[in-house]
């Protein structure tokens, strides 16, 4: 616990005084360290071991909540991911506590289908013509990713997206560390966070996140939550960390003062 900082630990003391909190993670960056390959991200151990045993006490409540698809995060966290699940920034959510509707799944409209086509085909030139540029698909949206190439390359790209995007209406663009994600779909994780703290009933909740995408999040919070930002980088989180390899001494902290 020595190792958060004095203000920070403070706050989660007081956070941990509520009868029920949900503790909600980004993944990207946050339970798992960046890494070039989306597919090759694992989260830490030591997050996820926490994160479980967090989970398990009386009154907490735990979920992912991500910009990825529901089924890319079963792919790189196969085993002991939370309950709830918060997947395409908010368009994909499986709840099991809800008697009703526990599971959102994207389903597009003809038109809706027909602009995700014309965009990922836009964006697909676009990679074409750079080297370690990739795109990545999603159920409401395509993503261009720029990590694996050089500096030039991906700014160039970059420009190149955004301008061919330009032309299309209805598309809502989500900017993050080295990715443009292109999405059909109104979503967001501000919008998701409030939803999942309304459906589980909960007065308070902590979010942490380290991309742009995060900051809609952290926007929502009111004064019982708690917002902690992973990394460098203006925010509006209250709190910050330093690098995913933090995480687990904060859930420990949670762990220790919930019991």
């Amino acid at each position: 616990m020595s190792e958060l900082n004095a203000e920070l630990h403070k706050a989660l003391a007081t956070f941990t005084a509520h009868a029920q909190i949900l503790v909600a993670l980004d993944f990207d960056g946050t339970v798992s360290p960046l890494v070039d390959r989306p597919e090759n991200a694992r989260p830490l151990p030591a997050t996820a071991s926490a994160l479980t045993r967090l989970g398990r006490l009386p009154g907490v409540h735990t979920a992912l909540v991500s910009g990825r698809n529901l089924d890319s995060l079963a792919e790189v966290y196969p085993q002991g991911r939370p309950d709830n699940l918060i997947g395409s920034h908010g368009a994909e959510r499986v709840v099991p506590h809800l008697a009703e509707d526990s599971e959102l799944h994207i389903a597009l409209d003809e038109h809706a289908a027909s602009l995700l086509a014309s965009i990922t085909e836009a964006l697909g030139e676009v990679s074409d013509r750079f080297e370690g540029v990739t795109l990545e698909f999603k159920p409401a949206s395509t993503v261009l990713h720029t990590r694996q190439a050089n500096a030039d390359d991906a700014q160039r790209a970059t420009e190149q997206a955004l301008s061919a995007l330009a032309s299309f209406d209805g598309v809502k663009l989500l900017r993050g560390k080295s990715v443009i994600e292109a999405s059909v779909h109104e979503a967001d994780k501000g919008l998701a966070l409030r939803w999942l703290k309304e459906a589980l009933d909960v007065p308070a909740m902590l979010f942490v996140g380290d991309d742009v995408t995060d900051e809609d999040g952290f926007k929502v919070l009111t004064r019982d939550d708690l917002g902690v930002k992973v990394g460098a980088g203006e925010t509006a989180a209250q709190f910050r960390i330093d690098e995913a390899a933090d995480l687990p001494a904060l859930l420990e902290s949670l762990i220790f003062m919930r019991g």
